[in-house]
């Protein structure tokens, strides 16, 4: 477990790890290696990187109980990534709603502007007819 910078809560599975090979080797000449990790904190949500373990790569080192344990902090690290996923996937969805509702008001307010510019420009034609008429103008005159 670690603890956040921030808020002092545990944080126990990381979001991310990756492998670090270390310089230095054991003394009995086996290479070290550092697991660090991304984690986020469940409290505050702040992201902050620490090392997970330091691992020694020896074929003697490597047992069952290791394995098993390796393993759940696998499935943590899984579960973790499927929350933060769902919890995207719902936040992407709630955003899609609201967007093609603000969609269709879109197009409601354009089909009745384009509704209320057809009525204007058919008034204006028949004024045009109209002061035509009045001032006496043929078709032929204008060409």
């Amino acid at each position: 477990m670690v603890e956040c910078p921030k808020c002092g809560t545990e944080v126990i599975t990381p979001v991310k790890t990756w492998s670090i090979p270390s310089r230095k080797a054991t003394k009995r000449g086996e290479a070290r290696e550092v697991v660090m990790g991304i984690f986020e904190c469940p409290s505050c949500k702040a992201r902050f990187r620490a090392a997970v373990t330091a691992e020694t790569k020896a074929e003697e080192t490597v047992s069952v109980k290791n394995m098993v344990e390796r393993i759940k902090g696998i499935k943590g690290e899984l579960m973790q990534t499927l929350k933060n996923l769902r919890g995207k996937i719902k936040t992407l969805e709630t955003e899609r709603a609201n967007l093609m509702i603000e969609i269709e008001k879109l197009k409601k307010m354009a089909e009745s502007k384009v509704s209320a510019l057809e009525g204007e420009v058919s008034m204006l034609r028949e004024e045009v007819t109209s002061l035509r008429d009045l001032l006496g103008y043929t078709e032929e005159s204008e060409k």
